[in-house]
């Protein structure tokens, strides 16, 4: 098995790439972990073969608050370009539609805890999925991305641009530790869409059924790699 290069994207200290981890050391992948709150720079393109850029507690359009998030749309831009593997989670998956020219924008209300959506993928098949949300904004489908996730709260929940290259809206790389972490922030938010705290603890249930649907999905773009 070829050992990948495979560079993590971190934008605040409540961002985890757990299960991430775990799947890449499992298959003995080489990982970079660049906390860019924390000032770390970003790769250079010739660095990884796979850029993962995970979530964070900024808006993806706040550039004057937070400078890395300019030059990392580039990075992402050039990363696309290049047909490296690209994977963005939440806000990761926002600056990925920025880099291909898509609007991310406020959403009607934020999205929190376990939701349903409504999964239809060329390389993963259909079906309907419970994932972690956390998120206020959304993003536009990029031209000539497919939509492979949706539901009514957030109707673009995950699209490809290649079988290499995919944005998911949800947190399916959250664990426990995270969830539980979530569900006693001091700025719990509020809405329609907004689960109790307590309700983010009980459904932890649906857990390890979302994280083999993620190690099926990074084993599918390893496999193309």
């Amino acid at each position: 098995m070829k050992v990948l290069r495979i560079c993590i994207l971190v934008h605040g200290p409540g961002s985890r790439p757990d299960a991430l981890l775990d799947w890449a050391f499992d298959r003995g992948h080489a990982v970079d972990v660049r906390y860019l709150f924390r000032a770390d720079p970003l790769p250079e393109l010739a660095e990884f073969d796979w850029l993962i850029s995970t979530g964070g507690p900024m808006h993806a359009f706040d550039d004057d608050n937070f400078q890395f998030l300019v030059p990392e749309v580039q990075l992402l831009s050039k990363a696309l370009a290049a047909e490296k593997a690209v994977l963005g989670l939440c806000l990761g998956s926002q600056l990925m539609a920025r880099a291909r020219g898509a609007k991310v924008i406020k959403n009607r209300h934020w999205e929190v805890g376990w939701h349903r959506v409504s999964v239809d993928d060329p390389s993963l098949g259909k079906g309907d999925l419970m994932v972690f949300q956390w998120h206020q904004d959304t993003f536009e489908l990029p031209k000539d991305a497919l939509l492979i996730a949706t539901n009514a709260a957030t109707p673009n929940q995950g699209f490809r641009l290649s079988s290499r290259a995919v944005g998911l809206q949800f947190h399916p790389e959250a664990i426990h530790q995270w969830v539980q972490e979530c569900a006693i922030d001091p700025d719990y938010p509020s809405g329609p869409f907004v689960q109790m705290a307590s309700e983010l603890v009980q459904g932890l249930i649906h857990q390890p059924a979302m994280n083999y649907w993620l190690r099926r999905l990074l084993d599918q773009i390893e496999g193309d790699l």
